[in-house]
């Protein structure tokens, strides 16, 4: 009993010995994290209520999901507040407790793996008693088997390992309570730990991966025996997603435990621990669901999915050919003036050193944005609205779509960034230049990057994966969500709805940061007594607030309602303010309010006088 008595918490290093990396690396595991919570989620979500999907091989994806989301759970959420912690302490009963229940998850995940791959042998090999042999008892019988085994498992290796004294140091070189670094910490013999963690962990994994292996054999076998590529095609598609899944969590794991002692390297364990805890648990929706004909209508509808669909049809403002060539002429102005002032506005900030702070970097990726939506939309406009041709391929619609969503929920979250900024500058002034350091300001803008780039590839896929049989006339000028939905001849409820909780949290969470850092600009403001401090204090919000209402105004009566003809009528008119006007503006806010940018204005100009005067 000595040893539990000698130590009694222990001390989780984490990454702290990269402490520049501190704010970058919690918001950057904070997304994944949230990512993987909605996404597996949502899969068990839409295996519930989708009966489609009432099959054997989706009961054990909705396993494989919960399991993901409690293996995640348990080892993220304490991570990310340790980020924040001086003194990151766990407990020894918790760290027991997280050993145990990371064991049980990550084991349970492999058992499923290798149940899965039986169900795709059973399925491809022996279709026609596949109902028979995958019984619903027999499933409920290998999922209990599954959870059973990894719980038992999981017990075994807490037993041995918490059984050992730990009288010297009670730092652990991890992120959490792991095997490798509780072992370095024993004073006691851990030989028979290293024995019965290897036969354990090397029976388990390599019996799992013989049931996947055998299984593939027999189903390659099978596939090869159907004389059409195409029968062959689809048979093999129907294991793709899982030998994906199965390559990267067993080649994490197996590179990370089954090697002796003294191989091992606890900075290179961090980094091959951070996929199987954190990415493998994010991507496993992803694979699922992108590889998955199952998720739209039927397999009957398959067929006539994408491999049909090779271009849409933009129907444009109008196909009145007088009102197009003078629409023409006025979205080429605006291109060209939204073109020019962004690109100015980044010149400015980048050469003069008086506009070298949060604001501005902000400001000039706000910039960078806005001439990147903009340029994804107008250039292919201007040119249907001189073409009789008014048509956009496949995967020109799908990058399109793709990068006008991401690019959207990134200014969403700079402009939430540049509220932040404000709140700071104005409620904390003397610490502003520590709160919005050069890392703190790069963390933010990378997150919104991340996270915009994230959003727009799921919610892209998701609309692409619909099945597009019908018209294929997009009654829009570029490639949006609203009117593609409308051409799907499959169920669109899951896009729909994935649709409304996405563009509802981005839109709220994003809002919400704004209205409570102004809540607090308002009352910080209240309590200046002169007039002229406060309009003085307020002004430097003024421009912010501006871009603000204009933004949001529009994209919240865009996105945050159920798609229908009439409201994509109305879409059409509302995206033409924040696909144009907005991006326009933009400059022209931020510089005629804004007397630190006139002044770098007047700086250049008369900097540029005097360069022609003197040659």
């Amino acid at each position: 009993m000595s040893n539990h008595s000698t130590v009694t918490e222990f001390i989780l290093l984490g990454f702290s010995n990269h402490p520049e990396l501190r704010c970058l690396l919690f918001m950057v595991f904070l997304v994944i994290y949230i990512i993987t919570v909605f996404g597996n989620l949502g899969m068990i979500l839409l295996i519930n209520i989708d009966s489609r999907l009432h099959t054997p091989m989706y009961f054990f994806l909705s396993n494989l999901s919960l399991v993901d989301v409690c293996y995640s759970s348990v080892v993220a959420p304490n991570m990310l507040v340790n980020f924040w912690v001086e003194n990151p302490v766990i407990s020894f009963s918790e760290c027991a407790t997280q050993f145990f229940f990371f064991g049980s998850f990550a084991g349970i995940e492999g058992f499923l793996l290798a149940v899965m791959a039986y169900d795709r042998y059973v399925a491809i090999c022996k279709p026609l008693l596949y109902t028979v042999t995958m019984s619903p008892h027999l499933n409920i019988m290998l999922v209990s088997a599954t959870y059973l085994a990894g719980f038992l498992n999981a017990s075994i290796h807490t037993g041995f390992t918490f059984q050992l004294s730990f009288c010297h140091s009670n730092v652990i070189n991890h992120f959490f309570c792991d095997t490798p670094p509780l072992l370095k910490l024993s004073c006691s013999d851990t030989r028979v730990n290293e024995i019965v963690i290897f036969a354990f962990a090397s029976f388990n994994e390599l019996s799992c991966l013989l049931t996947i292996l055998i299984s593939y054999l027999y189903i390659l076998v099978a596939i090869l025996r159907i004389s059409s590529a195409k029968g062959r095609h689809k048979a093999f598609s129907t294991c793709a997603s899982h030998l994906m899944v199965v390559t990267i969590f067993f080649g994490t794991i197996l590179f990370m435990y089954l090697r002796p002692s003294s191989s091992y390297s606890m900075d290179q364990d961090k980094v091959v621990s951070v996929f199987y805890t954190v990415v493998i648990p994010m991507l496993n929706p992803l694979i699922y669901s992108l590889r998955n004909k199952e998720f739209s209508k039927h397999k009957k509808m398959s067929s006539q999915n994408h491999t049909l669909v090779t271009e849409f049809i933009l129907l444009g403002l109008t196909d009145d050919p007088v009102l197009e060539k003078i629409l023409f002429g006025v979205f080429l102005v605006i291109y060209l003036i939204t073109l020019a002032g962004n690109l100015c506005m980044i010149v400015l900030i980048r050469a003069n050193s008086h506009l070298q702070t949060p604001m501005y970097f902000f400001l000039s990726h706000l910039s960078f944005v806005d001439i990147c939506y903009s340029s994804n939309v107008t250039p292919n406009m201007l040119y249907d609205f001189l073409s009789d041709q008014k048509t956009i391929s496949y995967a020109g619609c799908f990058s399109q779509c793709l990068l006008f969503i991401a690019l959207v929920i990134t200014e969403f979250y700079i402009l939430a960034s540049m509220a932040l900024d404000r709140y700071v500058a104005i409620c904390s002034p003397l610490h502003y230049s520590i709160r919005m350091s050069k890392d703190i300001c790069i963390s933010l803008v990378m997150v919104s990057y991340a996270f915009g780039f994230l959003n727009g590839l799921s919610q892209t896929l998701l609309t692409f994966h619909l099945s597009f049989c019908g018209s294929l006339e997009i009654n829009h000028f570029y490639c949006a969500d609203p009117p593609l939905i409308m051409l799907a001849c499959s169920d669109t409820y899951v896009k729909k709805m994935a649709m409304l909780v996405v563009a509802g949290f981005t839109l709220s969470s994003s809002l919400f940061i704004i209205l409570l850092s102004y809540f607090l600009i308002l009352t910080a403001i209240l309590k200046i007594r002169s007039a002229e401090g406060r309009h003085k204090t307020f002004s430097t919000c003024a421009s912010h607030l501006t871009s603000v209402t204009i933004f949001y105004g529009t994209l919240f009566c865009m996105y945050v309602r159920t798609p229908s003809k009439r409201s994509v009528e109305e879409s059409k008119i509302i995206a033409v303010f924040y696909t144009f006007l907005s991006p326009m503006l933009n400059p022209f806010i931020y510089s005629i309010r804004n007397q630190h940018v006139i002044h770098a204005m007047q700086q250049m100009t008369k900097g540029n006088l005097f360069h022609k005067n003197a040659v």
